[in-house]
Parts: structure tokens; sequence; C-alpha cells
């Protein structure tokens, strides 16, 4: 087999074992056994068609597709059997990173340009080909050193440069405080199904706020999740779209803002604006505004909720949406349910984000793709959900999560989503399995993030999550991916 890194050299790129691969020329130069070196290529008006060898199983951030079983442990970003995906297209779901692939022995495969997405594909056939597609304007970066992390460093450095965004240096104080938010705590309270929806009100959060101070836990962002808007057609779906707060819950939302400040704390808010209802105040105002419903399993499309259309007036809808509760005191707004087509979600994160900054640049915006396209277009990335369901192997998919968020996202804030996870049933909200995902996020960059309040598991998780806290708060506070050179 000839030696790559002698080809390499040889086209003058500098990188010992790695290498960038565009579509353009008459051929791709390839080694006596069949497969691509990594180098520069110069390509035709085709799509071209680069074998890599691999060694499975093949891990992909970008892929967050998943069964009940496999989503539990995190175990659909791993493949070893054939597939073809395209990372650009694909459904973004809860927590998908970069479009690259790493193998068994660090190989590492990345693509370096939104440009000819529709075409840009990985098909793996189950053995040991990975054929990668790159259409003309595409761009692959190829490390075959075998050390999976750093060449994924290397690709985010580049890849930076490349997309012209810069780490996070000089960020507001408030963006590194602990966070705390109601919605794990609401799913706790409620007693019948779907009844946390309506649990939340201006009580709640009072109380809540007050039990965090009894505490003696420090003082950070408290969040309202899910729950504080209207439902205009009595269904949670049509809340989508309708970014009013409900009179009933909040007879004066700004006065529930100010005693959040009051109190000693930032306030936050919740709001899914990649979804739309038909019967939302928006939709009604802006019919252009409702998109596409789900491309997977069943759908009632006399009920269902739809994706935001793309190609919409987006910045217009945002703008008026994040000024209405930025006025009232809001500072930091997280974004949910970003699980539509990946090459959709890019260009809604990206309104959404010039947006909040042509308010006010120091407002806070979180969202959960991390994926170096999106990185520009967003300040904190959370970890996501996790569900601590000892019938999976749940410790895998917080690493998985984080380890997704930490190298996908390189200079921006990461959040260490919900300490206790996301299921609130007595098997699960265990004070073993409590202080074990307490313990999964000690020293790991990011700010912590409570949300159902533990003194309903222990008075132990009490004492152990207000030791994390502090220790978090009287530290140095590392909130900043570094995962790149």
């Amino acid at each position: 087999m000839r030696n790559r890194r002698n080809f390499i050299k040889k086209s003058g790129l500098g990188l010992a074992g790695a290498g960038l691969i565009s579509c353009g020329a008459s051929k791709i130069e390839k080694s006596e056994d069949g497969y691509s070196s990594g180098a520069t290529i110069n390509g035709s008006r085709t799509v071209e068609q680069v074998p890599i060898k691999v060694k499975a199983p093949l891990f992909f951030p970008y892929y967050s597709i998943s069964t009940p079983e496999e989503k539990g442990g995190g175990a659909h970003y791993y493949k070893s059997t054939a597939f073809m995906h395209n990372p650009f297209i694909i459904e973004a779901s809860g927590m998908s990173g970069s479009p690259v692939i790493i193998d068994a022995n660090g190989v590492f495969v990345g693509f370096m340009t939104s440009y000819g997405y529709e075409n840009s594909t990985f098909s793996f056939d189950g053995k040991e080909t990975l054929i990668v597609s790159v259409p003309e304007g595409q761009e692959l970066f190829v490390n075959e050193k075998g050390n999976g992390d750093k060449a994924w460093k290397e690709y985010n450095t580049i890849m930076m440069q490349r997309l012209n965004f810069k780490p996070l240096t000089t960020i507001p104080d408030f963006w590194s405080d602990v966070e705390y938010c109601t919605w794990v705590e609401q799913k706790y309270m409620s007693k019948i199904r779907g009844g946390h929806f309506h649990l939340l009100n201006h009580d709640f959060v009072a109380s809540y706020l007050d039990k965090i101070i009894e505490y003696g836990f420090p003082k950070g962002k408290m969040t309202l999740d899910h729950g504080w808007g209207q439902f205009p057609d009595g269904s949670v779906k049509s809340g989508f779209g309708t970014w009013q707060a409900d009179p009933k819950k909040f007879p004066n939302f700004k006065k529930t803002m100010d005693m959040i400040s009051e109190k000693g704390f930032t306030p936050g808010l919740w709001i899914a604006f990649p979804k739309i209802h038909h019967a939302s105040t928006i939709a009604k105002k802006y019919p252009d505004l409702l998109g596409d419903w789900k491309v997977t399993g069943d759908v009632d499309k006399n009920t269902a909720e739809r994706w935001l259309n793309p190609k919409a007036d987006i910045f217009e809808y945002a703008s008026e949406v994040i000024y209405r509760f930025y006025s009232m005191g809001v500072k930091k707004f997280k974004i949910d349910m970003s699980y539509n087509t990946k090459s959709n979600m890019l260009h809604i994160h990206k309104e959404l984000y010039r947006a909040a900054k042509a308010i006010n640049p120091y407002i806070e915006m979180e969202f959960h793709v991390p994926d170096i396209f999106f990185t520009k277009y967003t300040d904190v990335t959370r970890t996501n959900d996790v569900w601590l369901n000892d019938n999976y192997d749940w410790p895998a998919r917080v690493k998985n999560h984080y380890d997704i968020a930490f190298k996908s996202s390189p200079g921006r804030a990461i959040n260490l989503d919900h300490i206790g996870g996301n299921d609130t049933s007595a098997k699960a909200l265990t004070e073993k399995n409590y202080l074990r995902h307490l313990d999964m996020f000690k020293n790991k960059t990011g700010y912590p993030l409570v949300s159902v309040l533990p003194h309903h598991i222990s008075q132990k998780c009490v004492d152990k999550t207000g030791e994390y806290l502090w220790e978090y708060e009287k530290g140095p506070k590392n909130i900043i991916s570094d995962f790149y050179n």
C-alpha cells in the first residue's frame, strides 16, 4: 500500500496523515489497494465516490435518531452494520453533532462545507469500506493517523476559521451562573398525564425560588419551561407559536420576572420556536410561517403541530417575540424542539440568533444542536435530556451527550443539563441514580443546572447538590469548550 503520508506531503498540504478532498479533478489519487489518499483534489462536475478503509464500529455524532432501547444508552451513535446517511438532511432530533465519522482505529472523516449538502453522504458497507460522496464544491477532511480526538480538534480549528467564528472570551457574568429550571419539577409535581403543562404559574415559580433560597444554594438563572404560555384551542400543541403568557397563570408576567430579579436571580424563558401549530396566534397572523409536518411516524394533519417554514421571515417573527419578553426582563432564552431536518434547522437557528443579538448582544441564547455548522449561531449548547432508567445504560448516554456537545461546539458554553435527568418515576429518580448523575458532571466544562428539587429524593441529595454548586460557584467557572487547537 502506498504511504499516504508521503502523498500528502507531496501535495503540499503540510498535514501528515491528514488532508482535504474536494470534487473537481479528473481523478482522485488512490493507493494500490484501491483506497483514496487524503489530499486536496479538484474534480469535474460529478459526485466523487471516495472509498476509505475503516474498522467498525463507526461513531457518528450527528445520528440522534433511535429506538427507546438505543436512546436509553446512546447506542444509536455507533454502528457496525451497513448504512447510508446524509448528515445535513437527517433529522436533528435531541442531540445531533457535527457531520463527522470516527472509526474504531481513530480514522476521522468530516465534511467541511454546507455547499452541495444535498448529495454529501456517508455510506458504509458493513465490512471495511466507507464510501463518501463528495459533490462539486464540497470538501472532505480526512485524518488516518489513529487519534480521533486529536483529528477532531484539528478539524474544529480549521472549521472555526472557515466558518468565521472565534471562541467566546469575554461574556456577561450571568452566563456562567448556576441555572435552575422548572421543567422536571413540573413533571414531578404532576399527578396526571400531561398535567405538568398546566402547573406552571406565578406561585409555582415563587415557591420554587424560595426553596432554593432555603437550601442555601447559590443564586443564578431561573428559567421557566414549557407551560407558561397560552393554548388557544385547549391543546398543548396549539401553544407552539402562541408565545403569549397565560393570564390565568401569570396575571402580570412582567411582575413575575421582576419577582425573580428581586429574589436575586436572572430570568430565563423556554421557547420552542422551531415548532408551530395552525391554531396558534402567530400562524393566524402570519400563515407563511407554517412549514412541513414531521416526516416519520403517523401524522394527523388536522391536529398535529408543524415545523417552522425555514423560508419564511423568521427574523421578523423572532424579533417580535424575543423583544416582547426581553422588555419584561428576560435575559436568557432556552430554545427547544430543534428536531427538524438539519439543513432547515440551520437557517432557523441563524435567524433566531441574529434577532436576539440585534436586540441585545448580551442575551444568552441556548440551543441543543451541537454541530460545528450551528456553533457560530449559539452561545450555549446543552447536553440535553437523559432518563436515569436502569433498564438502559444511561451513564453511557450521559457521557455521549456531554462528549458530543463539548466536541461539536468548540468555543461555546456548555449547559450540564438537568441533574437527576428527566424521568421522575420512583424507579428512576433514586438517591443512588441522582448522586451518580451529579458525580458525572463534576469537573466537567460547563455550568450546572438543577431542575427537580432534590428534597423530594433525600436530604443527602440536597446536601451533595449544595456542595457541588458551591464548589462550582467558588471555582474558575470554566464553561467554554476548548476542544480546538
